[in-house]
């Protein structure tokens, strides 16, 4: 993860506030794991900030809206009656 963000074009700002912050924790631990990252963040064409989608995509890892997730797991909400 550290070298994919430091091999980008990002502004060191960025790239300090990402290893800074959760979202570099949860792509790592997603990437050892080979789990899905879900997160409402979409990808950005910015170099002010690494975005989760980014951070995934440039590492070979896959991610998904939430709304997705519930898709795939074929969530089902039922309101019963009160």
């Amino acid at each position: 993860m550290a070298r994919w963000a430091t091999d980008q074009q990002y502004e060191p700002a960025a790239i300090s506030t990402f290893f800074q912050v959760a979202d570099y924790y949860l792509v790592a631990h997603a990437l050892a794991h080979k789990w899905v990252v879900v997160t409402h963040e979409v990808f950005a064409d910015s170099t002010k900030r690494i975005k989760i989608p980014n951070a995934c995509m440039g590492v070979g890892i896959r991610h998904m809206s939430p709304f997705e997730m519930l898709r795939c797991e074929k969530a089902r909400f039922i309101l019963g009656r009160s």
